[in-house]
């Protein structure tokens, strides 16, 4: 079994390398991470739970281990999902990609993923303008995938009608529930929002 010591790398090092070790490990294998901060196991945890992945944690004088599985549990503890926190916040999404370069649709997708890492969660996330492309995508998109996530955890997916219509993906759309203008003037009205 293979141990990675990420004891005082500065976060979210740990997470995108517990990501990226996890992915291409075989699914009869394990490995073991070993962190010395609180946010580091939370969000190793977390992205393992998401994943449906078997984990087992260690409190040992050396650090907190952490040991993964994909798909046998032998003597490891599931860890169980916890109930993330829904605060009453609106995320405002009006592009399916993230800046203007050539790897903005690749930041976005690192995006939605961190959301799932946060301990609270928003209690809606509003899709406008291009963004309702995220909403669209064929079932097997990483990014619909992840939002369907999103939205098995308690958030409300909102998809601008409108914006539906503009882009005509009125037939595509496979998530979220629809919402005239009138609807999203309530929630900027009603809701503390942040746009991106």
């Amino acid at each position: 079994m293979r141990t990675i010591d990420c004891r005082d790398m500065a976060v979210p090092k740990p997470v995108v390398l517990a990501k990226s070790t996890l992915e291409e490990l075989p699914d009869d294998c394990a490995v073991t991470f070993i962190v010395n901060c609180d946010m580091s196991e939370d969000n190793i945890l977390t992205y393992a739970q998401n994943k449906g992945y078997f984990i087992k944690k260690e409190q040992k004088r050396a650090g907190i281990f952490i040991t993964i599985s994909k798909s046998f549990s032998c003597e490891l503890d599931y860890h169980k999902n916890k109930e993330k926190k829904i605060q009453d916040k609106a995320l405002i999404l009006t592009s399916d990609c993230i800046g203007r370069g050539v790897y903005g649709d690749e930041l976005m997708e690192e995006f939605l993923e961190s959301l799932l890492l946060q301990k609270s969660l928003p209690s809606k996330i509003v899709f406008l303008n291009q963004a309702v492309k995220l909403t669209c995508s064929n079932p097997d998109n990483e990014n619909l995938l992840t939002i369907k996530k999103l939205e098995d955890k308690g958030v409300k997916l909102l998809v601008c009608m409108k914006s539906l219509s503009d882009f005509k993906l009125f037939e595509k759309n496979c998530i979220g529930e629809t919402i005239s203008m009138f609807e999203l003037a309530e929630i900027l009205i009603h809701s503390n929002t942040s746009t991106l």
